[in-house]
């Protein structure tokens, strides 16, 4: 018989299991540190290896997301049979040796293959952690420990951008260092050498973690053995009972990382475009992640889980745009974002209410703004060209959007909930249509068709 775990023993328990809540945050931090790296070293790896843009895109997406997208499955499959943390240490000692051995590249593929061996080693992180601190705590007690984790997403892209912008800008200006058997080193090359080599403790603290009992592993609805482990298409028939669940997460999930991974190019962006430093990308950037992504993933968690039970409603609205629906050349990243945010507002206004918490999105036309209207309309040739497809023959101004925005909100529209709601001056209707573009014919070649029609 199990005896009962006494009020001491039960606390030391809380504590520990917070720890291991800390130091799996604390590998996701630094994971996502050695993710955003490459971004801010991207103008000196580019210039020092002679490489295109498009060369760096594909070092800061198909390079390391292939690889974390397709074995995270597979390495959850080993997190629900093997040990969780010797796994997470292999992973992280995997990951820090690539970031090291980064500094080593002298040319595209090389920097190509550890980038790809970055992916391989964070992929491990996710579903071993959540494994991990779903056995430490029960159900009802597990929503702050996993926020805090998720927080830890954003605590590293700030750390990275925050400390690593003048960081990287102060040794921009260093000279070469010469390393006993690896030669001469930029100093992006030896930056990739400081940030890997740390990670080795990381990996070496992950023994401290006892393996919890395994616990809510889904057998009733689930083909799955004794000790809860299914197969491959077992759990694919359990996620298509879901679909609806599952669905949201992977859509919300994929429009996150669409949007997240334009931050990639901010230094670029910013460095290109008004010439701004690293060191003040970095910083501007930073704060942002720093401020935004730990509150709102900490906070909304919890504050959404206060009105629910207190049976607060809500609305929530969201800006997506004209061709999410129907796409749009030129706009690819942008589109599949924005057709994310509208099928996640779809979905969760059916699933969520019952909470009364309402969901929309609007779609906004042309509303000129000084960047982006600047540069795809710089000259007037175009922006008239362009106006020439709305048929009110003008652009929105700022104030109607808001006030669509102001109305959506409020209890006026209390029964609208789901909907996408464009403010286009009928551009995507009168675009979408096949014959409208017959509003050109003149009166007299409109006779002329007539004739035509009434000689059969």
């Amino acid at each position: 018989m199990t005896r009962p775990m006494t009020a001491g023993a039960a606390a030391s328990a809380g504590r520990y299991a917070w720890y291991v809540v800390i130091l799996l945050t604390a590998t996701q931090v630094v994971s996502y540190i050695d993710r955003f790296l490459p971004s801010l070293l991207l103008e000196s790896i580019k210039h020092d290896l002679a490489l295109t843009d498009l060369q760096v895109g594909l070092l800061m997406g198909p390079a390391f997301g292939l690889f974390y997208v397709f074995i995270g499955v597979p390495i959850g499959w080993l997190a629900d049979r093997y040990s969780r943390r010797r796994i997470l240490a292999i992973g992280i000692s995997l990951w820090c040796t690539m970031t090291a051995a980064a500094g080593l590249a002298r040319g595209f593929v090389p920097l190509f293959l550890t980038r790809m061996g970055v992916g391989l080693g964070e992929a491990s992180v996710a579903p071993c952690s959540v494994s991990l601190i779903s056995d430490y705590f029960p159900r009802e007690r597990r929503a702050p420990p996993l926020s805090l984790f998720m927080a830890g997403t954003f605590l590293g892209a700030g750390t990275a951008f925050l400390f690593g912008g003048p960081l990287v800008h102060h040794i921009a200006s260093l000279p070469s260092v010469h390393l006993p058997l690896l030669g001469d080193l930029r100093s992006w090359q030896l930056a990739f050498v400081v940030v890997g080599l740390p990670g080795f403790v990381l990996a070496a603290l992950m023994f401290t973690i006892r393996e919890p009992r395994r616990q809510d592993q889904a057998r009733r609805e689930l083909d799955a053995d004794a000790a809860g482990h299914a197969s491959l298409g077992a759990a694919l028939r359990f996620m298509r009972k879901r679909w609806t669940a599952f669905g949201t997460l992977f859509i919300g999930s994929a429009a996150v990382v669409t949007m997240g991974s334009l931050s990639f190019w901010n230094v670029a962006l910013f460095g290109r475009t008004w010439g701004w430093s690293v060191r003040d990308v970095g910083i501007a950037t930073g704060v942002l992640f720093f401020v935004g992504g730990p509150i709102g993933t900490l906070a909304g968690i919890a504050l959404t889980k206060r009105w629910i039970a207190q049976g607060r409603g809500g609305s929530v609205l969201s800006i997506a745009a004209t061709y999410a629906e129907r796409g749009s050349g030129f706009v690819v990243p942008s589109a599949v974002a924005k057709a994310g945010v509208v099928s996640l507002t779809r979905s969760l206004a059916g699933e969520w209410g019952k909470h009364g918490i309402r969901l929309n999105a609007i779609a906004p036309g042309p509303f000129p703004t000084e960047g982006a209207w600047s540069r795809l309309m710089p000259t007037p040739e175009l922006q008239a060209l362009f106006l020439g497809k709305v048929p009110l023959g003008r652009v929105g101004e700022h104030v109607e959007l808001a006030n669509l925005a102001s109305f959506l909100l409020s209890d006026l529209a209390a029964y609208i909930s789901g909907d996408l709601i464009y403010i286009d001056g009928a551009e995507s209707v009168y675009n979408a249509g096949e014959f409208n573009a017959l509003d050109s014919v003149s009166a007299e070649q409109w006779d002329q068709l007539a004739a035509l029609r009434a000689k059969g």
